[in-house]
């Protein structure tokens, strides 16, 4: 089957087994007078919403964080205050403590964000803790497409290369975005 024109009148299941570009989905929700706020992700959960029912999905509203005033130097007894962020001034704090192979991982922003009342001490001893856990495989967002392709092609050839790679993705992009 080749891939239908966006509108109105596609079926929220064939909508929903094709690739569509961002750019796609933003100008179908104009057309629309729907909102185009949000991730690729919410904005195909708008679209198939829209195509079944004929009604748009709300977005929803990020809680407004505070974001903190950050301390301009950091030692490990500093405390992890409600709205910090991952900032070059941390990661070189951290950097300095830990090593150049510091990076903020999943855990470690999970724990900037949500850690509040925790030393940086404390943050160090997870970080290091965490390093010594045998490496998994992470999961990679559903937004990152092309990174889950990478991954995928790589297990069915492991062989291959970068280059073989990249070509398969946009020979399986050129097949689902090719308007008939």
């Amino acid at each position: 089957m080749s891939r239908p024109k966006l509108n109105k009148h596609i079926k929220p299941n064939d909508f929903l087994s094709f690739y569509w570009l961002k750019e796609e989905l933003i100008s179908f929700l104009r057309a629309h007078n729907l909102s185009t706020a949000g991730s690729k992700q919410d904005l195909t959960a708008r679209i198939s919403q829209f195509l079944a029912t004929g009604k748009s999905i709300k977005p929803v509203q990020k809680s407004s964080r505070q974001r903190a005033q950050m301390p301009t130097t950091f030692t490990r007894q500093s405390i992890i205050e409600a709205g910090w962020r991952c900032s070059q001034e941390l990661r070189f704090f951290f950097e300095q403590e830990i090593g150049p192979h510091f990076h903020f991982d999943a855990v470690m922003r999970d724990l900037i964000h949500n850690g509040v009342g925790k030393t940086l001490h404390e943050a160090i001893q997870i970080w290091e803790e965490e390093q010594q856990k045998p490496s998994q495989e992470k999961p990679i967002a559903a937004q990152f497409e092309y990174n889950r392709h990478i991954r995928e092609y790589f297990k069915q050839h492991p062989e291959a290369t970068l280059k073989a790679a990249i070509q398969d993705w946009k020979i399986k992009k050129e097949k689902t975005t090719r308007h008939e």
